[in-house]
């Protein structure tokens, strides 16, 4: 017999609930210093409910994770694309995470915390910065192919040097929000733009 619908969407409220409060719970502790029983205590549920939904807390963790997936990420599209669109994405992204404190303590504490092997988000933060290497290499390699770029730098080696920024300057931001991390993330494209990419960059910028 199918599940009444009713059930179902309360099944799925139940896990929204469960996810936005494990959200909470990582971003403070991270995974070693949290709980289910933080998790549970925050819906109003025993920790049996929780592991009614998910395995148990590495799942939880993950699906977190993978929840947020997108953010971070930048789009890049096909060859016919000069680069200055997915620049200011990143910008645009970067604008976001200046109002999601708890999203990036969460990805900055769970980040440092997964560089052990037996961590159960070790394999989802390696490939995590294997996909956004390669999509700001891409960007790169746009910026590049229109002739914007004032560097002889590789896309490879620009595109580790950016994540290597974003990462340094959400941790100075999480430890003084005065930090401007999209005025930064300008000022480091206009290091490594030629005059007619800044120029196309700031034709857009407004």
């Amino acid at each position: 017999m199918a599940r009444p619908k009713g059930d179902a969407a309360a099944t799925a409220a139940r896990r929204e609930a469960i996810l936005d409060a494990a959200l909470q719970v990582f971003a403070v502790a991270g995974f070693n210093g949290s709980s289910l029983k933080q998790v549970a205590e925050i819906v109003g549920i025993t920790e049996a409910g929780i592991l009614h939904h998910f395995k148990n807390k590495g799942a939880l963790l993950l699906e977190v994770l993978k929840r947020r997936e997108e953010l971070g990420r930048p789009v890049v599209r096909d060859g016919h694309s000069n680069g200055i669109q997915e620049v200011l994405e990143w910008i645009a992204i970067q604008k976001e995470n200046s109002t999601l404190p708890g999203i990036i303590e969460l990805f900055t504490i769970l980040s440092a915390e997964a560089t052990a092997a037996t961590h159960p988000a070790h394999d989802y933060f390696r490939e995590r910065y294997n996909k956004v290497t390669r999509n700001f290499t891409g960007m790169f390699e746009l910026l590049k192919r229109a002739n914007f770029l004032a560097t002889d730098e590789s896309p490879e080696d620009l595109g580790a040097s950016l994540v290597a920024l974003s990462d340094g300057l959400q941790l100075q931001w999480l430890l003084n929000p005065e930090v401007d991390m999209p005025k930064l993330h300008i000022q480091f494209f206009r290091t490594v733009l030629n005059d007619a990419g800044w120029a196309a960059l700031q034709a857009r910028l407004g």
